[in-house]
């Protein structure tokens, strides 16, 4: 569990260093760093990859896992109509 924690915030540091800025959804991606990460581990158990393991931990499918289940909140998140409209769409 600790492993699959520091995997995470090392992902979401890397994210937030290479987009440059922080914003409301970083607690969002958060959460989806850490859900990645467990889930990337899973998957790459249950493949058998076998690229760089800690012991019984599946680190490069657990970082990939995490990086892309970010990528898709962002591009969700992207994809949501902002606040800063103003009004209602009813006239």
């Amino acid at each position: 569990m600790l492993i699959t924690v520091l995997l995470a915030v090392v992902n979401l540091a890397g994210l937030l260093a290479l987009r440059g800025r922080w914003g409301r959804v970083v607690l969002v991606l958060a959460l989806a760093s850490l859900l990645g990460t467990a889930a990337g581990d899973a998957v790459g158990r249950a493949t058998r990859l076998e690229v760089l393991k800690l012991g019984d931990y599946h680190v490069v499918a657990a970082s990939v896992g995490a990086q892309l289940l970010m990528l898709v909140t962002l591009l969700l998140a992207a994809l949501l109509p902002s606040g800063s409209e103003g009004g209602s769409t009813r006239r």
